[in-house]
């Protein structure tokens, strides 16, 4: 105030006090409101990416993200984007896992790379298998293998449907060169425990080349994008399939597979093989088989059968032992015994069993052995004595 209005003066050191109490004041309230909504951010990147050659194709997979960059809900991805850059050099060497080379190889990669391929809507959807996303690059060179190879490194985008980018994925490099010839004269032998593939060695592209194997097999015609059904590349010229299912059709082909160091390289596939294994194997029959009279019944006892696609036990009777036997019967298969009790004492049943199976159309087993057994005669009933006396 002016002292011409009576008011004293306000010190600078009063001033500075009430501005530090309101300050205070101020931060205090703000503590007292609600917390801040997180930032939300685009998807995290594409991990596990890895490239193989298959002929002259560039095979991609990679995972997709399962959350958003801030550990949050993932929006729905709508597009994934395939970069290539044609030449090597990011990936591996000394100081590859240095952050200004990480850096640096970013940078380049950014600059230098092209985009490939932009999946979404049905394309997005056929590369997808849960998480599990696989690309094919068709073309990575315009013109042939050079016989020296091709160094190329690939990564890949996210981008969900608000728009928002991920961050790029790690790289993927590899070396492309002239792959094998594929395999020859694919064949497959059935049987209820196995398929059994076998093929020719194609001729090698060098001398001392030899090529090892994968196979692969696919429920749909043509499209072969599921691992090799083999663990590890095959040294020899057969393959046994122990995992199917009876009446599925099924396609496989062979591919030729030469490993340099970590990396390998396939040919392209061999000519499909169409296989449709039918179950027309019987169980085998019953065994251990007897009959028993017991308490005015007969029963029969035998060891169950081991098969897993066991749908029932059938038992046949007859009172003849080489006469016809009429199937009376039907036990589960979890059941190994069974109760005959439209028996007549003192005639003698002969039994016999077979297994069922699940098929369509089912298959029985051969009879097992002939066992027969009966009930004791009836007693015929005491005569009546009559009283002394009486006529």
């Amino acid at each position: 105030m002016s002292p011409k209005l009576g008011r004293p003066p306000i010190t600078r050191s009063i001033l500075r006090l009430a501005l530090i109490g309101g300050f205070l004041v101020a931060v205090g309230c703000g503590k007292k409101g609600p917390p801040l909504a997180p930032l939300q951010r685009g998807p995290d990147r594409i991990t596990g990416v890895s490239a193989r050659q298959e002929g002259n194709e560039v095979v991609l997979v990679g995972l997709l993200p399962e959350h958003s960059q801030d550990g949050g809900p993932l929006t729905p991805i709508t597009e994934v984007l395939v970069f290539r850059l044609d030449r090597g050099g990011l990936v591996g060497g000394t100081g590859a896992s240095s952050k200004s080379f990480q850096r640096s190889a970013m940078r380049q990669f950014t600059k230098d790379s092209r985009r490939v391929a932009s999946l979404m809507g049905e394309a997005l959807a056929a590369a997808r298998t849960g998480r599990r996303l696989t690309f094919v690059d068709q073309k990575p060179l315009e013109g042939p293998i050079p016989q020296a190879g091709k160094d190329l490194t690939y990564a890949l985008t996210a981008v969900d449907a608000e728009k928002r980018s991920s961050l790029l994925s790690p790289f993927a490099a590899i070396r492309i060169l002239p792959p094998p010839q594929p395999p020859v004269n694919l064949k497959a032998e059935l049987s209820e425990k196995n398929i059994r593939l076998s093929w020719e060695a194609p001729p090698p592209l060098a001398e001392g080349d030899a090529p090892l194997y994968n196979v692969y097999r696919s429920e749909v015609e043509g499209v072969f994008l599921d691992p090799p059904r083999n663990a590890l590349p095959l040294t020899t010229l057969l393959f046994e399939e122990t995992s199917f299912t009876f009446g599925k059709h099924y396609s496989y082909v062979v591919r030729s597979v030469l490993v340099s160091g970590k990396s390998s390289r396939e040919s392209v596939n061999s000519a499909a093989l169409g296989v449709d294994p039918r179950d027309v194997y019987a169980p085998a029959a019953p065994s251990g088989f007897a009959v028993s009279a017991e308490a005015g019944v007969l029963k029969l006892f035998w060891f169950p059968n081991d098969e897993t696609d066991l749908a029932a036990y059938k038992v046949y009777r007859s009172e003849s032992e080489t006469g016809e036997f009429v199937e009376i019967g039907r036990v589960a298969p979890t059941e190994s015994s069974y109760v005959d009790q439209a028996v007549k004492p003192g005639v003698r049943y002969y039994y016999c069993l077979t297994a069922v199976d699940g098929a369509e159309p089912p298959n029985e087993s051969s009879r097992s052995e002939v066992r027969g057994d009966r009930l004791p005669p009836a007693t015929p009933p005491a005569p009546v004595k009559k009283k002394p006396g009486k006529s």
